[in-house]
């Protein structure tokens, strides 16, 4: 197994054997003896190239799945002996990675010095299996957690600001319902296409609103900077808005209809052994709630009405 995965990596059967420290002959003849056990082709074989089936592909996403949990078994047995140590595959939401996890990297690279963090700021969904993520950071409800491990580190206000100059201009809404003359600014999700609708908590009940404006983003700081810039109100999260606000570049308005907080999760598959690695990272964070709390926390001496 080891030698099929040094091969599918390298895809050269001379690498390989350099890298495991046998000849290129054991190798091809390991490769060979486990394509004859399971009865199927790994390989594509040229005399220039060599590439996997799909077969191969599958049992390559299987075997590195094996080979992590048994890294895991034998980090577990080892205790703490061993430092946690490896390549880890984070994905988490551009606004909130920029605002509230790269200040937070430094420290964690210094107390983990031999994990190499590989880090992914994207709003998709993401398939930890599939996509060979160990650990992703997602806000809202999540989808489909059945086979995920997830753990809320913080949750968050939203809140709708507009640029002093717009708010003078086109005046301090009251009530959801006067958004409808207002302009505002929708964020696209970039997985549907849709809007993210506005929400409100209106007579004890959350309604959602939906809003027109000239421009749509797809991007939080954009629209952000978008509402500094007065071209409209927007909805946005408090990290997001927090240091435009405390520099009265923004403020909040529609205070007293804000909607339930927005959950923020650490998510990471359900397995029976947990990699080290995979481990220190997510109780790192977890441990950071008070600096989360900070980061996403609104002083209401901001807030406008």
């Amino acid at each position: 197994m080891l030698a099929f995965i040094r091969v599918a990596e390298v895809q050269s059967f001379a690498q390989a054997s350099n890298t495991l420290g046998l000849s290129t002959s054991a190798v091809s003849k390991a490769v060979a003896r486990l394509e004859a056990d399971l009865g199927v082709k790994l390989f594509h074989r040229t005399t220039r190239s060599i590439s996997l089936t799909t077969d191969g592909v599958r049992f390559y996403e299987g075997c590195q799945q094996i080979l992590g949990e048994l890294d895991a078994l034998e980090a577990e047995i080892q205790g703490n002996r061993v430092a946690p140590r490896g390549r880890l595959t984070v994905s988490v939401s551009a606004a909130f990675g920029r605002v509230c996890l790269v200040p937070l990297l430094k420290a964690f690279t210094q107390e983990f010095p031999e994990i190499t963090l590989d880090i992914s700021m994207d709003d998709r969904p993401i398939d930890l299996a599939e996509q060979a993520i160990d650990v992703v950071i997602r806000t809202g409800q999540l989808s489909d957690s059945a086979n995920l491990i997830a753990r809320q580190i913080i949750s968050y206000p939203l809140v709708v600001c507009g640029s002093p100059s717009y708010l003078e201009q086109h005046g301090y809404p009251q009530h959801p319902d006067e958004l409808q003359q207002h302009t505002c600014l929708n964020f696209r999700n970039r997985s549907t296409g849709r809007f993210y609708p506005w929400s409100f908590a209106v007579d004890d009940k959350v309604e959602r609103y939906a809003v027109s404006g000239s421009v749509v983003f797809d991007n939080a700081d954009a629209i952000v900077r978008s509402a500094i810039a007065g071209l409209g109100l927007s909805q946005m999260p408090s990290f997001v808005a927090a240091e435009a606000l405390a520099k009265s570049d923004l403020q909040e308005v529609l205070s007293p209809y804000r909607p339930p907080e927005v959950p923020v999760w650490i998510c990471y598959l359900d397995r029976r052994f947990v990699a080290p690695r995979i481990r220190a990272f997510v109780d790192s964070m977890a441990r950071q709630k008070e600096f989360f709390t900070a980061m996403c926390s609104l002083s209401t001496s901001l807030a406008t009405t």
